[in-house]
């Protein structure tokens, strides 16, 4: 579940390991960093986006580890940075 933490800003906080998965809205859709840890949270996290009507147009890594980089099929085919 999101939840705003400030304006154009949401978080969901993994259940598995308490990391944050970071929401940044702009005009044109979300940056989306450290989208999550199971296929289930990701998969959640794509459908919040969808009914925001908010479309992932980038992604972002803080960090190479294993709890940083992985994306699921629902979040789309953004580029991904880190």
């Amino acid at each position: 579940m999101l939840r705003q933490v400030a304006e154009g800003v949401l978080v969901h906080q993994s259940e598995l390991l308490q990391n944050n998965a970071v929401v940044v809205q702009g005009r044109a859709g979300v940056l989306l960093i450290d989208p999550g840890i199971t296929g289930d949270e990701m998969a959640c996290l794509a459908n919040d986006l969808r009914e925001l009507g908010q479309p992932v147009v980038a992604g972002f890594s803080t960090h190479p580890d294993w709890d940083h980089v992985l994306w699921h099929a629902e979040l789309g085919e953004a580029p991904r940075y880190g």
